[in-house]
């Protein structure tokens, strides 16, 4: 909890501003609003608390600039600022980044767009992700994942999301290391050291969590499914959605496939009018993440530089990516955007008849059988359970 004994009650704040004569004629009652709110919040909801006391600093900090030095109130305005700023800082990050996922929840759930709320929940909690000791982000980020688990036992969970949520969390015991992405992007990655039959990896958390909970969960089923896909086709450390082995041909026509499967979508959104705006925009862009032209042989190209590839396996990857044509993105993100909407549109709780999330568990059911198929080729013992 923070200590509030060390930041002006309103009462106090006034007294240090002149009392309450002319108050009301004058833009210090903007800064009275800001602190009287934030007192009146109830215990906890540390997140909640963040906020106010960032409107009390945009308060304070708007005042002093129209008053200016002249201003007899401003010294007072002046030291509350200064104290709400300290008062953030007593805050326990992990606190604050969990109560505005919630937040931001409440916010979707009105049908309203959070991209749009001048208080940048999203932003705040990415921040406040970052002040998080790297113990205490793994420990809370596995719980995420189980939370992402626990959706199984929800019983209007469509059978099509029960089995890749089951998929996912057979692979878990291989992310050993799930950390705030410091200086890089967020992602999945094959350790360097991991070879052989017992590979890890690491976990870079995409902690701008636009969408909430849901956004969070969503993009904990994408990373996961780069890594349960490695595991079923023996791609290389790109993670390309390939079973190794297979031929130009044969990708040709698998991207053509995918492409045609992210277009349907694409057409069925066009149409949709359940999904809100901002609901609509997260789904745009993970259709077109899905597609990307090149992605492939960028990677290729990437990963090749850095040597975590040989020579012999970009110019294979740059073959398969020539070969999918405009799909190339296909080869790399297809399956993973497909369970990061399943994960979406369950949480947004959209009607299991609407046509675009029939369609979307139709081609997220194509892909799991084809990654069943991939693992019981391989071999019984690395089939995973549904």
């Amino acid at each position: 909890m923070i200590t509030v004994s060390r930041m002006m009650t309103e009462d106090q704040f006034k007294q240090n501003t002149g009392g309450s004569t002319l108050r009301g004629r004058s833009e210090i009652t903007n800064v009275d609003a800001a602190l009287r709110a934030f007192y009146a919040l109830p215990d906890g909801g540390q997140g909640a608390r963040l906020l106010a006391l960032k409107d009390i600093v945009r308060a304070c900090s708007d005042y002093v600039a129209h008053k200016g030095a002249g201003g007899s109130r401003v010294r007072g305005t002046q030291r509350l600022g200064e104290q709400a700023v300290a008062a953030q800082g007593q805050l326990d990050p992990e606190a604050v980044f969990r109560d505005l996922l919630t937040e931001i929840d409440r916010v979707m759930g009105e049908g309203k767009n959070p991209d749009i709320d001048r208080r940048a929940p999203a932003s705040e909690a990415q921040k406040a992700a970052q002040a998080i000791p790297a113990d205490k982000f793994h420990a809370m980020m596995v719980d995420f994942v189980q939370k992402l688990g626990a959706l199984r036992e929800d019983g209007t969970l469509p059978e099509e999301t029960h089995a890749v949520i089951g998929e996912l969390m057979a692979v878990v015991p291989l992310v050993t290391v799930m950390q705030y992405p410091r200086g890089g992007r967020g992602g999945v990655k094959l350790d360097p050291a991991a070879a052989g039959d017992d590979p890890t990896f690491t976990f870079n958390v995409d902690t701008q969590a636009r969408g909430g909970t849901s956004f969070l969960l969503g993009h904990i089923a994408h990373e996961l499914t780069h890594v349960a896909a490695h595991q079923a086709f023996g791609s290389s450390p790109v993670m390309e959605l390939v079973q190794s082995g297979a031929t130009d041909a044969e990708v040709a026509a698998l991207a053509a496939e995918r492409r045609q499967a992210l277009a349907d979508l694409q057409g069925a959104l066009a149409t949709d009018t359940e999904f809100d705006e901002f609901q609509r925009g997260m789904l745009e862009e993970k259709l077109g993440y899905g597609a990307q032209p090149y992605k492939l042989e960028q990677y290729a190209t990437a990963f090749e530089k850095a040597g975590k590839i040989t020579a012999e396996q970009k110019e294979r990857l740059v073959g398969w990516g020539t070969a999918a044509g405009e799909a190339s993105g296909t080869l790399v993100e297809y399956d993973t955007v497909l369970n990061q909407m399943l994960i979406y549109l369950h949480m947004w709780q959209t009607s299991q008849d609407n046509p675009f999330y029939v369609r979307l568990r139709a081609a997220a059911r194509a892909a799991y059988d084809r990654r069943s198929s991939a693992r019981r080729s391989a071999g019984p013992s690395t089939d995973q359970p549904s």
